[in-house]
């Protein structure tokens, strides 16, 4: 007899344990916004991870924590023309940031040394010309070297 209910109670817990869902949850409490949610498919492939918004209500978006540069801000800002370049180069940015941009640098792709240096502080204008017909064709780089540290850089080609 213990023999019959043992091999009923083990078939039982067998049949059980191959029934249990293949979809695992482990969530946090609604208070908890340090702890992340795990969601998995039939096939234990993670298809989740993190928390949601109806899950954590005292979580922060990740995406309000980004802080852009302000060479990052004023990307659209800066213009270089013509490009490529034959004989003179125009570089023109707005009027609202000429107060971040400290000064400009020519430099060629491929040496450290610098070409032409310009303090814009000193410009009474939005733009200045580059005189490149004394230059060999190639790559430049014009960087720009913003007040809060920060460099842009813009590659220009010489034909």
């Amino acid at each position: 007899m213990k023999k019959i209910l043992f091999s009923i109670s083990f078939v039982f817990s067998s049949l059980l344990y191959c029934q249990r869902s293949q979809v695992v949850v482990v969530g946090p409490p609604q208070s908890d916004a340090s702890i992340v949610l795990f969601s998995y498919d039939t096939a234990g492939n993670q298809v989740f991870r993190g928390p949601s918004g109806s899950v954590c209500t005292g979580c922060r978006d990740a995406e309000s924590n980004i802080t852009t540069s302000l060479a990052d801000q004023l990307e659209n800002k800066i213009h270089a023309a013509p490009v490529p370049v034959k004989t003179d180069l125009t570089i023109m940015w707005d009027l609202s940031i000429k107060d971040y941009i400290v000064k400009i640098e020519l430099l060629p792709y491929n040496t450290f040394s610098i070409l032409e240096t310009v303090n814009v502080s000193s410009l009474s204008n939005n733009s200045y010309l580059f005189k490149m017909n004394r230059y060999n064709y190639g790559v430049y780089y014009i960087k720009f070297y913003l007040t809060d540290g920060s460099i842009y850089t813009r590659t220009i080609t010489k034909n």
